[in-house]
């Protein structure tokens, strides 16, 4: 819906522990089916738009790593919290 984007560290659930940070849309629009055939159509910003995103790419054969454009920004979840680049909440 805009063309702000904001990069954040990301991981996955495919990837184990590692995480990279990856720019994606801060507020995008989506729309699908619920499980009866219902078209859905939401607004997401922030992490819920991080989220679809992330999920949406996964379904186009995409992962995280894919989209990481600074490499030394990879590092495993532990070594990062210790380093001060993440809090300590898992996500």
């Amino acid at each position: 819906m805009s063309d702000e984007c904001v990069e954040a560290y990301e991981g996955c659930l495919s990837v184990g522990h590692l995480r990279g940070k990856v720019s994606r849309y801060k507020h995008i629009q989506y729309r699908g089916y619920d499980t009866n055939g219902n078209l859905i159509a939401r607004v997401a910003t922030d992490l819920h738009a991080r989220v679809v995103q992330h999920e949406y790419d996964h379904l186009e054969g995409i992962i995280f790593l894919d989209k990481v454009k600074d490499l030394n920004s990879l590092g495993f979840y532990d070594e990062l919290v210790r380093a001060g680049e993440l809090n300590t909440v898992k996500v």
